[in-house]
């Protein structure tokens, strides 16, 4: 399709921001459905607990665990509960001679759960440190406005926000092994909330009590409803696949988010003609044992891809737009450098997302998107796509085997 004039609006769908995009072409698409056949699902993540992993000898906390979507949802933050989720954790145990990480500033585990409902902010964070992995304060180390007490028997460091409905606190085991960071911003956005450092207070109690417990598991987020058979982006990049397609080592970390409501996409041309699009966002990262040194992170690798599975192959290439030197992304995010050979079941570029090039690809029902980041990935489009393209040809028949 040659696109000649493209106008943009926003519309609220379910609860969530949906584009709306408004085509003029020399060649208009097939006609679409009229109606839309459904309102997009509300809730197509859930939550599950398995055995506990270790770093080392150390059995590591899992910052989800600590602080899953039940407790949040019991604790007044329904639509944070039930929105976007943002993972940080050790997907597998690093055996003691692997374990070489030690006195790291960034957490091992991360929890964070935030609404997608517009004009909405709040956020709730659990962030875990541990030792050896992680150097800490000292517990009853105070900082600038912090109150010194005890929640939960546990030293605890509270803090104010930058605003009325804010707070921080830092929570130290009584081993002295391990910190809990939890933070709770703009919790006004909540109405049902009205005494917010009192519903900050029961929020550290429940985190206090689950570090009391010990190591409960590893919490990882599993698809539910018509996406049920579509595995999380770090079961499908597994740390074996990120070894072989880096050449490096995995450090046992794994970056992911989830959004438990389905988007929707709503496409109009010029005929009042209009297409519907639903799909499902997930992304993961894997990291290489160097990114964590500063002195050696130039050198460290990490591959981050992102899913975006539509309910169906035919959704998939028809809102393939990435690599459409006409495409409203294009227009944010600058030129695309097509491949020289077809990648998967359509188009396949790259170009620039901020200083990381990414490659986009669609395999089966799924739109993929390959970022590379550290020395091995060039930040030129054209030299990504040379080195990248082997990395991608893998990538498709993972997602296909995976997905479908």
């Amino acid at each position: 399709m040659i696109i000649t004039a493209i106008l943009g609006a926003l519309v609220l769908v379910g609860g969530g921001v949906t584009a709306v995009i408004l085509v003029k072409g020399d060649h208009e698409p097939a006609a679409a459905m009229e109606q839309a056949p459904g309102p997009a699902d509300t809730s197509v993540i859930g939550q599950k607990v398995g055995e506990v992993t270790k770093y080392g000898d150390v059995a590591v906390f899992d910052a989800c665990t600590v602080l899953p979507v039940s407790a949040v949802e019991e604790l007044g933050f329904k639509d944070a509960a039930h929105g976007w989720h943002n993972q940080t954790y050790l997907s597998r145990s690093v055996p003691t001679a692997e374990a070489t990480i030690k006195d790291e500033l960034d957490p091992i585990s991360v929890c964070m759960y935030e609404p997608m409902i517009e004009n909405r902010m709040e956020r709730i964070t659990v962030s875990i440190y541990q030792r050896p992995f992680n150097s800490l304060l000292p517990a009853d180390r105070a900082i600038k406005d912090d109150t010194l007490l005890t929640v939960g028997g546990l030293r605890t460091a509270m803090s104010p926000g930058l605003k009325p409905d804010s707070f921080d606190a830092r929570i130290t085991t009584n081993d002295g092994k391990t910190q809990a960071i939890v933070g709770a911003s703009t919790m006004s956005d909540v109405k049902d909330i009205t005494d917010h450092k009192a519903a900050f207070m029961k929020l550290l109690e429940l985190v206090a009590q689950n570090l009391s417990r010990g190591p409960q598991g590893l919490t990882t987020h599993v698809h539910t409803g018509r996406y049920e058979k579509v595995p999380s982006a770090c079961d499908i990049l597994s740390a074996e696949l990120f070894q072989e397609l880096t050449q490096s080592k995995d450090s046992g970390i794994a970056e992911a988010n989830f959004r438990e409501r389905e988007g929707m996409k709503k496409f109009v041309n010029d005929k009042n003609e209009t297409h519907y699009y639903y799909s499902n966002q997930q992304d993961c990262r894997r990291l290489s044992p160097e990114w964590y040194n500063a002195k050696s992170r130039s050198d460290g690798k990490a591959l981050m891809v992102e899913l975006e599975t539509y309910r169906d192959a035919e959704m998939a290439v028809r809102n393939a737009h990435d690599c459409d030197p006409n495409s409203p992304s294009r227009k944010v995010f600058g030129e695309a450098v097509l491949t020289n050979e077809k990648i998967g079941d359509f188009a396949t570029c790259s170009y620039r997302v901020g200083d990381s090039p990414t490659m986009s690809f669609v395999a089966g029902r799924t739109q993929v998107r390959l970022t590379g980041f550290g020395n091995w990935a060039p930040d030129d489009p054209k030299q990504y796509n040379e080195v990248f393209t082997p990395v991608a040809k893998r990538m498709v028949d993972e997602v296909r085997k995976a997905i479908g």
